[in-house]
């Protein structure tokens, strides 16, 4: 995910800077420029390149969101598959003290298909 952002932040200074660079070099011609015609064209260029960087913004971020919730999904089915050891010890605990409830040292648990498992606590 980290790198994911960075890789984020640095799309986002590289369209910045490649806008800046071509405004740079309209303001250079408007201020060349003595016809009020042109001027104004250079004027609506400029700010069409404006609206372009806002877009590749909008359009760079929804892309950056859309890979964290893909990351974010896979990372919680993984969660789903494979539990951690914190949560095998809390259901161990539970079920532990289910069998000690029931006056029992051991607890038989069906796993579906016709299986079944047998813990037994000593």
């Amino acid at each position: 995910m980290n790198a994911l952002r960075r890789q984020f932040a640095a799309e986002l200074d590289q369209i910045t800077r490649d806008t800046y660079r071509h405004i740079g070099h309209l303001n250079t011609a408007i201020s060349q420029i003595s016809f009020p015609e042109v001027r104004e064209a250079l004027r609506a260029e400029k700010e069409r390149v404006y609206e372009a960087m806002r877009a590749s913004h909008r359009y760079n971020r929804l892309c950056y969101l859309q890979q964290l919730e893909m990351i974010e999904d896979e990372y919680q089915h993984h969660r789903t598959k494979n539990p951690s050891a914190r949560q095998l010890r809390r259901m161990m605990t539970i079920l532990r003290k289910s069998a000690e409830q029931s006056g029992q040292s051991s607890l038989s648990i069906s796993l579906g298909d016709n299986r079944t498992a047998t813990v037994t606590f000593g």
